[in-house]
């Protein structure tokens, strides 16, 4: 995400989800809240969506272990 938005703290490489999620995402929220795309709480809610949903799809896609060990 970093590459596309340098001020991200993400560092998963982004599949096709986070791609079209780090395009689309900000106006999608924003028109849900009815909020300006820029407003903080669209900002806030666009983070805590990646970092809960959709980093974890961005890392099965690129072959991230889900585990840190062999799972049972």
């Amino acid at each position: 995400m970093q590459s596309l938005r340098p001020a991200s703290r993400f560092t998963t490489k982004l599949s096709s989800a986070g791609l079209v999620y780090c395009h689309f995402g900000h106006q999608l929220i924003a028109e849900l809240t009815d909020r300006p795309a820029d407003d903080l709480v669209v900002q806030t809610l666009f983070d805590k969506l990646y970092e809960n949903f959709i980093e974890e799809v961005d890392a099965i896609d690129n072959g991230i272990d889900q585990y840190p060990e062999k799972p049972r």
